[in-house]
């Protein structure tokens, strides 16, 4: 992972790979880390810890935990996929509203997607925008971090949707956005026509400059429409074996006051700073790695530390530790 990136929900900040960009500064070293102990897969928390840092220093410490696998063989193959289940509680068509912001996991197959202004229903995720409301506040579904650098950045994103309700004659589309920061700039918008005839209809959307911290997003293109998303979503690209290819399942930052001490001397007799990550939000098996390895997956975390730059303004930052895997 060369990039490095902020997501706290919906408000993310990236920091490219360059000495200096959009006010941060990259002079900080790498924290050495090490591997994760009291691992508690029920409360779904465990303690990272990395070489002790200079505690006069107020920073703030990301961990990230996701997923990884070894490519082996050659051959367009998926690097991020979900089934959409829906709510098996509910009836008909009714729906439920799922807030301002809420992670999915519980109605598809897969962990880290969250929907902004979304619903639920017992067939899948439902769109339903309100036509009083400006575009900014139409319903998204959004992807986990992952990674499609590999052949040139091509990839293309599948899924399946249904207009459930539109005006007549009126042209219902979807807007599939990517980007590697998170922050709202599209890198890429393509606006997909949908056949309004309340049929299920899969989707193929074909994406460039695919980047190693990448993010997707299917967001409703017309106010006032409902679409259904429902069945498999799928991100695929032409890999060779030995690729890594790697995604998020969960994320959680800790901020350090100057003068914080939170070091201990671990069993290799290393100083090190230590912090309880809580990944709550996340599915309850996010941090059962022998579930992740039976479906091909490692499970690690790595981190990274920001810190306030002396002109009271920019802010300095480390490029992201190497992984460190659960149950290894």
């Amino acid at each position: 992972m060369n990039k490095i990136l902020l997501y706290v929900f919906s408000l993310c900040i990236v920091l490219p790979l360059h000495s200096k960009a959009q006010g941060y500064t990259m002079d900080l070293p790498r924290l050495k880390t090490f591997p994760p102990y009291q691992v508690d897969q029920e409360k779904r928390s465990f303690v990272a810890s990395w070489e002790a840092q200079d505690n006069s220093v107020a920073r703030s410490v990301i961990a990230y935990v996701g997923v990884e696998r070894i490519v082996d063989r050659d051959g367009v193959q998926g690097v991020l996929e979900t089934t959409v289940k829906g709510d098996a509680s509910l009836f008909g068509d009714a729906c439920k509203s799922l807030g301002i912001n809420a992670f999915v996991h519980d109605y598809m197959t897969g962990q880290g997607w969250y929907m902004r202004m979304g619903q639920v229903s017992a067939k899948g995720l439902v769109l339903k925008s309100d036509a009083s409301l400006p575009q900014d506040w139409a319903p998204v579904l959004m992807s986990p971090v992952f990674d499609v650098s590999h052949d040139g950045g091509k990839f293309t994103v599948r899924f399946t949707a249904t207009v459930l309700d539109s005006k007549p004659g009126e042209v219902v589309t979807l807007v599939v956005r990517h980007w590697a920061d998170r922050r709202g700039t599209a890198m890429e918008e393509k606006v997909v026509e949908l056949i309004a005839d309340g049929q299920a209809h899969e989707y193929l959307v074909a994406c460039s400059r695919g980047m190693n911290n990448e993010n997707v997003s299917i967001q409703a293109g017309v106010m006032g429409t409902t679409v259904l998303l429902s069945g498999d979503i799928k991100i695929e690209q032409r890999l060779k074996k030995g690729d890594r290819v790697w995604h998020s399942v969960a994320l959680t930052q800790m901020s350090r006051p100057a003068g914080t001490d939170f070091t201990k001397i671990n069993e290799q007799g290393v100083k090190v700073d230590t912090m309880e990550v809580s990944a709550s939000f996340g599915a309850q098996n996010v941090l059962d790695y022998k579930a992740h390895q039976r479906k091909g997956w490692r499970l690690f975390y790595t981190l990274f530390q920001l810190v306030a730059a002396e002109d009271g303004v920019s802010t300095r930052a480390s490029l992201y530790s190497d992984p460190v895997y659960f149950g290894e």
